[in-house]
């Protein structure tokens, strides 16, 4: 998969190509169902897939939002899933105002047509492109003749009859629901951090934790609970549990944490190391207990409970 960042790196020698446009903010089952269309369009007309998208989601830079408080998905884990679907090439556009002004008739031109020359647009119910939002299927079915396309609009994809959307997604995750939010996303949800030194509280718990920072964090954090977790280090793979809150049994902390309790965590140090969470199922809610002692207690229940449903 070739990746470009600016019009003026893209070859002259693509040719035609079959395309699609849009944030792919989740890569969610609805977003897998459209990019393999457009990769059965590509197989027909003997031609490159493209996927055209923006970094950072054009939502946080209008309404003036940090990533960790609307990304559902790394830019890495991204390019990933798009790489293994088969996509041929991927336009990652940069967006700033600058690009926000841009009318969709320049932005068709410039960004689209220009550069890949399309046989197949084919684009989302509810995806909209240029400065207030005039960019739609509507707008690209009026520019067919003139730039010798076709546009494919699809329809919106359920899953038990509910209709896939990042929104929904998001929703579900800020909420705790995972299992859930996993469904609709067709994989478990995924975060990535730093390891930092911690309080070492953990350890005289005999229930080590890896303590991960906050602002090393680029997408939104699953509501505060204890969860079932996989834990990806050195490209290897734990089970393990982690907890999200404030610790109130110990601290009462002001700010939200994030520890990861991984299963024969002693192995290796971590510190500095940037680790991927996933998460597996919900627990618990967090809880204030009454000493250490009932704490522990309830940490041997919480490790109990997440090695049943290992292989479950």
């Amino acid at each position: 998969m070739k990746k470009y960042s600016s019009i003026t790196n893209i070859p002259n020698s693509i040719g035609s190509t079959s395309l699609t446009i849009g944030t792919f903010d989740g890569m969610h089952l609805g977003h897998i169902y459209l990019i393999k269309k457009i990769i059965r369009h590509s197989m027909n007309n003997n031609n490159k897939s493209v996927l055209i998208t923006f970094n950072p989601n054009p939502y946080i830079v209008i309404n003036n939002k940090s990533q960790n408080e609307y990304h559902i998905i790394s830019k890495n884990e991204k390019y990933k899933i798009l790489d293994d679907l088969g996509v041929d090439i991927v336009f990652d556009i940069k967006f700033n105002s600058s690009i926000s002004k841009l009318s969709a008739d320049e932005f068709l031109k410039k960004y689209i047509i220009n550069p890949f020359n399309p046989i197949d647009i084919i684009i989302g119910y509810d995806h909209h492109f240029g400065h207030r939002r005039i960019g739609n299927g509507e707008f690209l079915a009026k520019n067919e003749k003139r730039y010798n396309y076709k546009t494919h609009v699809i329809d919106p994809f359920k899953y038990s009859n509910t209709i896939i959307s990042s929104s929904k997604i998001r929703e579900l995750i800020l909420n705790g629901n995972i299992l859930e939010a996993n469904k609709l996303l067709g994989r478990n949800y995924k975060i990535r951090g730093k390891v930092i030194k911690g309080k070492q509280i953990g350890r005289g718990l005999t229930f080590p934790t890896a303590n991960i920072a906050l602002n090393s964090i680029s997408q939104i954090l699953p509501s505060d609970g204890v969860y079932y977790i996989k834990a990806y280090i050195n490209d290897l793979e734990y089970d393990g549990m982690c907890n999200i809150g404030f610790r109130p049994t110990l601290f009462n902390q002001i700010n939200r944490s994030i520890e990861a309790h991984i299963f024969n965590y002693n192995e290796f140090d971590l510190y500095s190391q940037f680790i991927e969470i996933e998460f597996v199922d919900y627990i618990r809610s967090e809880v204030k207990f009454n000493n250490s002692d009932e704490l522990k207690e309830q940490l041997i229940k919480d490790e109990k409970h997440c090695k049943s449903l290992i292989n479950s």
